[in-house]
């Protein structure tokens, strides 16, 4: 999954992924190539989403996600 990035309309700011996600634990690589960052293991929290701490991709819970 390639990371995307889009401009806000607002301002020149960007705005970070989200991504929607069915399992309680994800890994980000922050999209690979040049841009990557290391391979990262996030576990959702109890509020079904979590913020990778490297390239602020945001991983939300999305319907039919399992109860791990």
């Amino acid at each position: 999954m390639a990371e995307t990035m889009t401009a806000n309309n607002n301002a020149d700011m960007m705005t970070p992924e989200v991504i929607s996600v069915t399992t309680a634990r994800v890994a980000c690589d922050g999209g690979g190539g040049p841009l990557g960052h290391p391979l990262v293991w996030l576990t959702l929290g109890t509020d079904g989403e979590v913020t990778c701490p490297y390239c602020s991709r945001r991983y939300v819970r999305g319907a039919g996600g399992d109860d791990d």
